[in-house]
């Protein structure tokens, strides 16, 4: 298990000028031919997304103002805080931030062929399922992955095995994704 901080994350600045991403990881490591990648980006303004051939992408408003995804379908669709999206990253998506305040957002992009990923926000404690692969990022609370203990903005990320996530206070929640290989 690998763990990171959001403060602690390369910042790379996007060619547009429109935001900043932070890589999290990338799996298998320094390759270009990746199976998924999570990332932590911020939009400074709106702007259309980059495109990525045979991809799915998981999208999740961490922060700031929610925004307007056109070209999803057919009315587009608004990311709300902590709510996951999914969509086709070969889709040539607009992104519109709505209120006009700088969003950040987490980022998970799987391979279509070879992987998908499974998002969703915990708020108890739970056991991995012992898929392929998976990350974890808090939101709030205490939490703690083996004998490291994670606060907000932290996380950690594995390549396989059965993990158990433990709250330690009443209330905490988690951004979790699991990897599951085709």
């Amino acid at each position: 298990m690998e763990f990171f901080e959001l403060s602690k994350l390369p910042v790379n600045l996007w060619r547009n000028g429109a935001g900043e991403s932070r890589e999290i990881c990338c799996f298998p490591p320094d390759t270009g031919n990746f199976n998924w990648r999570a990332s932590i980006a911020s939009l400074a303004s709106s702007g259309e997304f980059a495109s990525f051939d045979d991809v799915d992408r998981a999208i999740t408003l961490l922060e700031g103002g929610e925004v307007l995804l056109d070209g999803v379908g057919n009315s587009g669709h608004v990311l709300k805080r902590h709510q996951p999206f999914f969509f086709p990253g070969d889709k040539r998506v607009y992104a519109e931030l709505t209120q006009g305040m700088m969003s950040m957002n987490f980022n998970l992009i799987t391979q279509r062929a070879r992987c998908k990923a499974r998002t969703r926000v915990a708020d108890r404690t739970f056991s991995t399922l012992g898929t392929r692969g998976g990350i974890a990022y808090v939101l709030s609370g205490e939490w703690q992955f083996g004998d490291k203990l994670l606060r907000p903005d932290q996380g950690a990320w594995w390549s396989d095995g059965l993990h158990t996530v433990r709250l330690l206070q009443n209330t905490g929640t988690l951004l979790y994704s699991e990897i599951t290989y085709l």
